[in-house]
């Protein structure tokens, strides 16, 4: 028997109408082939925003399913007047560039902050300016709560945003801070495996050497706020090095998140037993920890590109045996036998570890092409 849902001239019309230019993708981070809408905004949006959407209230923004629900003419109307191209046109009208527009694999945060920014406080209006959204001029200072070092321990911190530099004290009336980082030599990124919803991973090259800090703040916006608050600082200060170039050229050098992150087992120098470690791609920066939240890795390996002997690989040493999640990573100085997770995974490193070599000359980083340190 034929389902009349399907059949009924208001289900069709929506189906029809997902099929029109700019429909076919999420309004919000667009993920391919949504199934669901925000009727009250007129768009289409994946079930991940619709989540979001649906946890602003009704009296916000009502969520309906393209294939589940039944369909009124009213609201296929509403859908009709304003579709995902229109509505971009209304509420993202201004984004300032030190939003990260929101893309299908960006976290919780991202995607809550996003959403609320465009539909509940209306931030990207064409009413907006600088001056009306404080995390887009002059500086910023607050608490947050930062690990510790060594210990899994979450302590608050007073941080303070600068013209160019971001610092942090044990306490706010401590007369000298307990670190500094210049704001062009850091990264930002709040798709971190942290373990906190509204976490921010802050990475640094200091004296050769990474440094993750890693912090939290007690409200999504709150974080929001300090993550847009570098990028735009950042955005100042490359403009300022480079007055005459377009603004949205800096666009992608405001931050960026890690190529890829996950467990890999390799072996140490001149052994055999392999050991299970948490690996970070960073630019061209594959850096290796014990644990995610570590603030110091282990060690790193600096990717230069093919011409300087860099390669990877499929299979593994004769030493270390083989298996199809295996792989090796080829530098001027040693090979590094790696052993993923699984076979989907070790292709998937491959991928991004080639891509990385491909376009090593066009990232800043030290002059030797290789820095490791410990016997991990």
């Amino acid at each position: 028997m034929a389902n009349s849902s399907i059949e009924s001239p208001t289900k069709r019309a929506i189906i029809e109408l997902k099929k029109k230019e700019g429909n076919s993708t999420c309004a919000d981070c667009g993920q391919k082939d949504p199934d669901w809408t925000a009727i009250t905004f007129g768009i289409f949006v994946c079930i991940d925003c619709s989540g979001v959407h649906r946890s602003l209230g009704a009296h916000l923004s009502k969520v309906k399913s393209v294939g589940l629900d039944e369909w009124t003419e009213e609201a296929v109307t509403q859908m009709t007047n304003f579709g995902n191209l229109k509505s971009k046109m209304i509420y993202e009208a201004r984004v300032p560039l030190c939003w990260k527009r929101l893309a299908p694999t960006d976290g919780p945060v991202c995607r809550e902050q996003w959403i609320r920014a465009k539909y509940d406080r209306k931030e990207f209006m064409s009413d907006k300016t600088d001056e009306s959204i404080p995390y887009t001029t002059g500086p910023k200072k607050g608490n947050l709560f930062k690990k510790k070092k060594v210990d899994n321990v979450w302590q608050s911190r007073f941080f303070v945003l600068d013209k160019s530099t971001l610092k942090y004290y044990k306490k706010m009336t401590d007369p000298v801070p307990t670190e500094s980082i210049e704001l062009l030599d850091l990264n930002v990124t709040l798709n971190g495996q942290i373990g906190h919803p509204n976490a921010m991973q802050i990475t640094a090259v200091i004296k050769g050497r990474t440094r993750n800090i890693f912090v939290y703040a007690e409200s999504g916006q709150d974080i929001m706020n300090w993550f847009c608050a570098i990028r735009a600082s950042r955005l100042k200060l490359l403009q300022e090095r480079e007055p005459g170039k377009n603004p949205e050229e800096f666009y992608p050098l405001l931050s960026h998140d890690f190529a890829k992150s996950g467990y890999l087992h390799k072996t140490p120098p001149n052994k055999l037993k392999y050991q299970r470690r948490y690996f970070l791609l960073n630019q061209n920066r594959l850096m290796y920890l014990e644990k995610p939240t570590d603030a110091f890795p282990l060690g790193e390996i600096i990717l230069g590109t093919e011409a300087e002997s860099f390669s990877v690989e499929e299979g593994s040493s004769h030493d270390t045996g083989s298996s199809d999640s295996s792989f090796i990573l080829n530098t001027p100085i040693r090979s590094y036998p790696f052993l993923a997770e699984t076979p989907e995974e070790k292709l998937s490193w491959i991928a991004v570890l080639r891509a990385s070599i491909e376009k090593a000359h066009t990232f800043a980083g030290p002059l030797t092409p290789i820095d490791t340190y410990g016997d991990d």
